[in-house]
């Protein structure tokens, strides 16, 4: 009896708040692993918020972990999002559904007199949130193995699922879901998941580990658990409305059988909620929906802007949560995610002092394979859209570390790529040296090579302003055909020849170089291999960084410059009269 008075005592007020069709199903059902893969604007950071509160005040003291592939992105943009929701005002009475300091806080190591103690100490408070029930969330970061290590978490709750590797999840966090206290264990929320994304898109390179989970729904389980919740509900709201028509109720007769009535809705509330609360605890429920979901509360101009503005395998994926299949063929057909790209990049020795409290901003200093001391290579792709990468040899592991990204489109040109540069490797700079990489390839036309040139040498007059000294390295060198590029990154990605250079590229500071390597599919032209750039001149600028050729070009217009000495002479000779072939014919 007592546990169903403290249930209804937290709403004290019946309000009436919008929740779509996704939001009320979720909600209702409940179960102990969510899965939600829905399109953008679909109200997933609404039902993740409340789920979250939820879950914290029915395993009080406990601790959960709040996962994302990287700390950067959580302490950076997710959790200052989440305290958002929180902190807004909503309802009729336009009162956030919690108060900061009152009902949580982050990154306080000393926690206000009225909150209970948590079970286990808070190793961490600069980046951990603490419910007023004591219940301990702790950030964690699928690239740290330490954050989780020696923990016993209750529940996993897991932002953009897409973005993080589920063989690091089976492996680092997932075997950290144990212990409990008894009344922990009663909770239907005990040891589960909680996760919400967009749809995956593997062509790339997304994780879609979680799409398994989808196989895994009883729903016949499912139909059961929503027949009782509706009924625990409606015991509730019955509950509460007859309280609430109770204080104003003067008859004396009403107010006797008004009791009765409560009193009977609490004894089958008491009946109900044991057994919703059982098949809720061994349910897996995963819901897939579009962002039409919530198209009332968008309306159909956002809709139209969308679909204006997108690529349609972009509108697709993020707006209507198709499922995209990934390219066969691609330019860079050795690259492997699992061995070319990183998620390891950076240094959280600085991160770790950081305070959620406090407003962060990335530069170089977090990178963990940077050093001020070695000069920077940029590779350029200049244009309507200019992209820039930029990376560092390592002569004694033999690498090559692709660092950073950077982009701009019309009428940003190369002042703002400059800047961006300064912004984010000026400081501390002991090297100022810049070796600069642009395009030679053989399918410009003299006009559009002399344009190319001139490009990259406004470029470099932009970055010495800031300091840098820049050797331009290719302004004489001859016609590069893709044929070169693609036998170069085919011998490089193979890794198979111990005097060839690795390949390593920062998967967190160059999303859209990956992304971009992966949608570069190759072209044959009269049996000659090219790369398709077709994606340049049909996607919109400004969502050209992740679903064009863009940056993938520059980024093999470094590789060239630095290794293109290493080809056969045989292929270099192949290459150039196979174009003077092409010309006489």
């Amino acid at each position: 009896m007592s546990d169903i008075l403290d249930i209804s005592e937290k709403y004290k007020e019946i309000e009436r708040i919008y929740n779509n069709s996704m939001q009320i199903l979720a909600s209702v059902i409940d179960t102990n692993t969510m899965l939600l893969e829905a399109g953008r604007a679909a109200g997933k950071t609404e039902w993740f918020g409340k789920r979250m509160m939820n879950v914290a005040y029915d395993m009080p003291g406990e601790l959960s972990f709040f996962g994302h592939k990287t700390y950067m992105a959580l302490v950076s943009n997710i959790v200052p999002n989440l305290i958002t929701f929180y902190n807004t005002p909503r309802g009729d009475n336009q009162r956030p559904l919690l108060r900061q300091g009152i009902d949580f806080v982050v990154g306080e190591k000393d926690l206000p007199s009225h909150f209970a103690k948590p079970r286990f100490p808070i190793l961490n408070p600069n980046h951990s949130m603490v419910y007023s029930n004591g219940h301990h969330v702790r950030l964690v970061a699928t690239d740290q193995q330490e954050s989780v290590a020696g923990a016993n978490g209750v529940h996993f709750f897991n932002e953009e699922m897409k973005h993080n590797s589920g063989e690091k999840l089976a492996s680092r966090v997932f075997p950290a879901l144990r212990g409990g206290m008894a009344q922990t264990r009663a909770s239907h929320y005990y040891l589960g998941i909680t996760g919400l994304s967009d749809s995956a898109r593997v062509d790339l390179g997304e994780d879609n580990w979680f799409e398994k989970y989808e196989k895994q729904v009883d729903h016949k389980l499912i139909r059961e658990i929503v027949t009782v919740s509706l009924q625990v509900n409606r015991l509730l709201y019955n509950i509460e409305t007859l309280k609430n028509k109770k204080l104003v109720e003067k008859d004396l007769s009403k107010r006797v059988a008004m009791d009765k009535q409560i009193a009977s809705n609490i004894r089958k509330l008491m009946k109900w909620k044991p057994i919703l609360r059982h098949m809720r605890s061994s349910a897996v429920f995963y819901l897939r929906a579009s962002s039409f979901v919530n198209k009332d509360f968008l309306g159909l101009s956002y809709f139209k802007t969308q679909i204006e503005s997108l690529t349609m395998e972009e509108f697709l994926s993020a707006i209507g949560g198709i499922r995209v299949t990934r390219i066969v063929d691609m330019f860079f057909g050795g690259f492997d995610d699992k061995v070319h790209a990183c998620d390891d990049d950076y240094t959280y020795k600085s991160i770790h002092d950081f305070n959620l409290k406090d407003t962060f901003r990335l530069t170089s200093e977090y990178l963990k394979y940077y050093n001020t001391k070695d000069p920077l290579v940029l590779g350029y792709d200049p244009g309507h859209f200019s992209s820039v990468v930029v990376a560092q040899e390592k002569p004694r592991q033999n690498e090559l570390r692709i660092l950073k990204e950077f982009f701009c489109w019309h009428p940003l040109q190369q002042d703002e790529l400059a800047k961006q540069i300064f912004m984010f490797f000026g400081a501390n700079r002991q090297n100022k040296k810049i070796i600069l990489y642009h395009d030679r390839a053989g399918n410009k036309k003299k006009g559009d090579q002399e344009r190319i040139t001139t490009d990259a040498r406004i470029l470099k007059r932009e970055l010495e302003s800031y300091g840098f000294n820049v050797e331009l390295k290719n302004e004489k060198q001859r016609t590069i055909f893709y044929y070169e590029h693609y036998k170069l990154l085919t011998m490089l990605l193979a890794e198979k020849m111990r005097h060839l250079p690795r390949i390593r590229i920062g998967s967190n500071e160059c999303p859209n170089l990956i992304s971009s390597i992966h949608l570069s599919p190759i072209k044959r032209t009269d049996g000659r291999i090219e790369m398709d750039k077709s994606s340049e001149t049909t996607i919109p600028l400004q969502h050209q960084a992740a679903l064009s050729t863009q940056i993938s070009s520059a980024a093999m217009y470094l590789i060239y410059g630095l290794y293109g000495n290493r080809l056969p002479k045989e292929i270099n000779r192949s290459a150039g009269m196979g174009h003077i072939e092409n010309m006489v014919t």
